[in-house]
């Protein structure tokens, strides 16, 4: 993505930076304003001329204003809806206000409408990163690489994937011909992958080396708490310099406090176009020299927010956008600000931190010059307090370390990233596999000790169940007198066998079974001697008997009736 003018700048959200914007822009990228130019001369003539209301659109995304560009493309979406060129153009103003779900729906749009996929590889690339695909972002970002492998942007951007990914080697590989190119971008990146990936003593190394100190100091804080954002927050603190407040700390309270030592101003920035020269006074700190007697700088400090918040623009109504072009030309050409999307991203920051009682229009401005002007020149001996202000400004900060300067340019290799990855998956799957064996280890000694148990328990059961039968039926003295399948008839045998003989008369009954019959018994008696004492005297009497020992366990059970 191409920085904003605030962000090629390094300037601050500020008072006045929404009259300097434009004309600061035009001062660096001269062929974006040109663009705007030529196109706003064609609508002035066709306001319905879709193809300069495109070319216009795609001119205020060059230039960093959002709101002009979505009110361009708004209107040429209200002329012809079917325009691929147009939602693509929508899709690009969404991503740069930080809405990537809206921008990947409209870069699909474009692409089903015809629109070449080649060209918005990148974009849609840091619209999936900035949603968590971080995936579905470096396939993108590769294909895109095939087409312009030196585009640094890109390189950027796909580094950033990798190491969001918590792949470092393969972003380090990445970065490493930019880094030997003392590409500033490059080792800004560098810090944001260590931090991400917990790599606490790299990225403070990267800090120290590249920044000052009270500046590597506030970056701390971010760095700790890089790691536990979630992928979508990383994409979105190293493309857009935007913390998380529910995890981030605000750097006014994390790096020295310098408000002390800058009077109050005296007058809040006015609202009305005023001379360029003092524009570029309160565009950034950095020109403070410049600073023209009716204008002193103001400094707010705590009330700046950790990252400007770029509210996505809406589309303006058809009716109005067909009269605003000859009145946006005129505010690009003639330089005061007439873009509506800087307010949206710094008025609102800007304004409220003038102290509360001052009265802009009756304090005396030249009186305030001398003081304006040594207040200025006292931060110029320690490092810009202001800009501690975000994490964006800490990190764009971030300098070339003079020990890491080589001359050496060394293109990257797709092919090493993509050994680099395959290596690190095949890591990930022997891990995975080594996982599922020790699972399946696990759950066969586990399964495997369930069955012994089993087994025990089953055995521990039987034995218990014996105990209790041999305990039940221990081994005992009888006299047999008489068989039969039915035990219902041995009971009548019983009875007749009591009529007959005197000795079976006082003895219960008990029947046990014998094969696919049952014995009818007598007894029991103390002794086996005892039973062949009776078993003589039955046989004496005539009775067909004869004395049985029944086995341990085995079962007797008592006959009914006597």
């Amino acid at each position: 993505m191409k920085r904003s003018a605030l962000w090629i700048l390094g300037g601050l959200i500020i008072s006045g930076t929404a009259q300097a914007q434009p004309a600061q822009i035009q001062a660096i990228r001269p062929s974006g304003a040109e663009n705007l130019s030529r196109n706003l001369s064609r609508l002035a003539s066709n306001p319905r001329d879709v193809d300069a209301l495109i070319g216009a659109g795609e001119a205020a995304v060059d230039m960093d204003d959002m709101r002009a560009a979505a009110g361009f493309f708004g209107r040429a979406d209200a002329i012809q809806p079917n325009n691929g060129r147009v939602k693509a153009g929508l899709g690009r103003v969404m991503l740069k206000t930080q809405n990537p779900a809206e921008a990947l729906r409209l870069f699909d749009q474009a692409t089903r409408l015809g629109f070449g996929e080649a060209t918005l590889l990148a974009d849609r690339g840091l619209a999936r990163d900035m949603t968590g695909d971080q995936a579905g972002a470096q396939r993108d970002y590769q294909a895109a690489l095939k087409r312009a492998p030196q585009d640094s942007e890109l390189l950027y951007r796909y580094a950033a994937s990798l190491g969001i990914s918590g792949q470092i080697d393969a972003a380090e590989k990445v970065l490493q011909p930019l880094l030997y190119k003392s590409d500033r971008g490059a080792w800004r990146y560098r810090a944001f992958i260590m931090a991400m990936n917990n790599k606490q003593a790299e990225a403070r190394k990267i800090a120290s080396q590249t920044m000052p100190p009270s500046l590597a100091s506030a970056l701390g804080p971010y760095m700790e708490k890089m790691p536990y954002l979630t992928p979508a927050q990383k994409a979105a603190a190293v493309h857009f310099g935007r913390f998380p407040t529910t995890v981030g700390t605000s750097m006014a309270a994390a790096a020295p406090a310098p408000a002390p030592a800058v009077p109050a101003p005296a007058a809040v920035v006015p609202e009305r176009p005023v001379p360029a020269p003092a524009q570029q006074a309160s565009a950034s700190g950095a020109r403070v020299q410049r600073v023209q007697p009716e204008r002193p700088k103001p400094a707010p400090m705590q009330s700046a927010p950790a990252q400007p918040q770029r509210a996505p623009a809406s589309v303006p109504a058809p009716s109005s956008l067909a009269q605003t072009p000859p009145s946006v030309r005129q505010a690009q050409i003639q330089g005061p600000p007439a873009s509506a999307s800087v307010p949206s991203q710094s008025s609102s920051s800007a304004i409220p931190a003038t102290q509360p009682g001052t009265a802009p229009a009756t304090q005396p401005l030249p009186p305030e010059q001398p003081s304006a002007t040594a207040a200025a020149s006292v931060p110029r001996q320690q490092p810009n307090p202001e800009a501690t202000r975000s994490l964006a400004d800490i990190i764009r900060a971030i300098d070339v370390p003079e020990e890491e300067r080589r001359p050496t340019v060394a293109a990257v290799d797709l092919a090493e990233i993509a050994a680099l990855q395959a290596a690190q998956r095949a890591e990930q799957q022997a891990e995975a596999e080594a996982a599922r064996k020790a699972a399946a280890t696990a759950k066969a000694k586990a399964a495997a000790a369930a069955k012994a148990k089993a087994e025990a328990d089953a055995k521990a059961k039987k034995a218990a169940e014996e105990k209790a039968r041999l305990a039940a039926n221990p081994s005992r003295n009888w006299v047999q007198i008489g068989i039969g399948t039915d035990r219902g008839a041995l009971a009548f045998t019983l009875k007749s066998l009591r009529r007959k003989y005197d000795d079976v008369a006082p003895q219960d009954g008990w029947v046990a079974s014998w094969g696919r019959t049952n014995r009818l018994l007598i007894g029991p008696f103390a002794s086996f001697t005892r039973a062949k004492a009776v078993e003589s005297k039955l046989k004496s009497a005539g009775a067909d008997v004869f004395a049985w020992q029944s086995d341990a366990g085995e079962v007797v059970e008592r006959l009914g009736g006597k």
